[in-house]
């Protein structure tokens, strides 16, 4: 199989299994829906399938990197059908198992992530590396763009999650099949010591465990560290994303499923777009630290004409065309950049586990930060989001100069 075949199988199998792990979106509220507080039961089955990844993606990054990443992938994507199977009774407890199953799935992308790394040199990595990042962090959107136009066609998906469920079921089924057509990347066979992983899984567990791996990192690879942290301030920027549903639904706005899910089919399509086109013809040519920049300051802008649009549908839809055509790049680019630091070193499974493990914890931060400010007002999100952007443009002036010699050169055109 051709190099550009495997690629495209890699993004394949991660972006169904996106779909697959976040397509139900706004329906999401059905298991919850006779519970007071749905919004902070929601972020509960959050906060177990991030828990959960913290601790299993770095475990089963290294084992790719020992035993290879066609058995990781083939196991992970059979784990993530499970946990579609939880969501058959539309009840809370599947829900919550659903979530905490999902958890342990989520190492297939830090295992793809490597993969990707293993198929493609230093320069094609920053193109496909944040293609890659784009798809993987931006499953609230991706997610419901990709099972949405079911709710337009079938008018029981609109009040009923089961049709979108038989969907995800048989995205689970087809994935399980791409993985294992899937043809290894990382030919080591070497002995695995599953205590070790038990421990390191553990360990994970203790965020200031990870950190000082990358502290060690630091030392082999200059610079990761900053573009970690700018990375994470940009993935907390980020978390409107998974705010968009209830401020859909719960605003002035009031949008329907339909209207809900054709809201994301247009946001989910134009940043797909707006990313491939940024990464295929564009991202060789600039300064990354300050094409960042320049969206961290537009983002902030826009966060606060959000605040503005929750009584006018029209202004909503500019503004996240926008949006989705600028800012929607961020954490793609800066996902792009940790895969080429990463390329430099060793054990990337681990490494890319680890970070994997990192982001999902700010992920989870800003989702539970969202939740809380929501009480409050629909308009506090966006603000949070703000102040977080500006944090972004702080940091990225302010970048040392080991991460400027990864932010600011130009890649040649490949």
């Amino acid at each position: 199989m051709s190099k550009n075949r495997q690629l495209l199988l890699i993004f394949s199998i991660v972006l169904i299994d996106v779909i697959a792990g976040s397509g139900l979106g706004v329906l999401i509220s059905n298991y919850v829906l006779n519970l007071p507080a749905k919004p902070v039961l929601m972020t509960v089955g959050t906060a177990l399938m991030l828990g959960v990844q913290l601790a299993g993606s770095p475990a089963i990054g290294r084992w790719s990197d020992l035993r290879g990443r066609r058995p990781a992938a083939i196991a992970t994507t059979v784990v993530s059908l499970l946990s579609s199977l939880f969501l058959l009774p539309v009840q809370t407890w599947g829900y919550v198992a659903s979530r905490w199953v999902k958890g342990g799935s989520n190492g297939l992308y830090s295992v793809m992530r490597s993969a990707v790394a293993d198929l493609t040199d230093k320069d094609e990595l920053l193109k496909y590396g944040g293609l890659f990042s784009f798809i993987a962090g931006s499953a609230p959107v991706i997610g419901p763009m990709g099972a949405g136009w079911l709710m337009l066609v079938v008018h029981e998906a609109r009040i009923n999650p089961l049709p979108t469920v038989l969907l995800l079921l048989a995205l689970g089924l087809l994935n399980i099949r791409l993985a294992m057509l899937f043809r290894e990347t990382n030919p080591k066979k070497e002995a695995v010591d599953y205590t070790e992983l038990a421990d390191k899984a553990r360990n994970s567990l203790k965020v200031v465990s990870i950190w000082r791996q990358l502290l060690e990192a630091d030392k082999q690879l200059p610079g990761i560290k900053s573009i970690l942290i700018l990375n994470l301030l940009a993935t907390l920027g980020m978390g409107y994303f998974a705010f968009f549903v209830a401020f859909l639904t719960q605003s002035e706005l009031i949008m329907t499923p339909a209207e809900t899910a054709r809201f994301f089919l247009y946001y989910g399509g134009l940043a797909l777009a707006a990313n491939f086109i940024f990464f295929t013809y564009i991202v060789q040519h600039v300064n990354k630290r300050i094409a960042i920049l320049v969206m961290a300051l537009i983002s902030i802008v826009l966060q606060v004409v959000y605040t503005f649009s929750e009584s006018s549908v029209e202004l909503f839809y500019v503004v996240a065309g926008v949006d989705a055509l600028t800012v929607s790049i961020i954490t793609g680019l800066t996902g792009g950049i940790l895969s080429q630091v990463i390329k430099e070193g060793s054990g990337q499974g681990e490494m890319f586990g680890n970070i994997q493990a990192l982001g999902g914890l700010a992920s989870f931060a800003t989702a539970l930060v969202n939740s809380l400010l929501s009480g409050v007002s629909l308009k506090a999100p966006f603000i949070f989001c703000a102040i977080s952007m500006i944090a972004v443009v702080i940091w990225t002036i302010r970048l040392p100069k080991a991460a400027r010699q990864h932010t600011d050169s130009k890649t040649p055109a490949t």
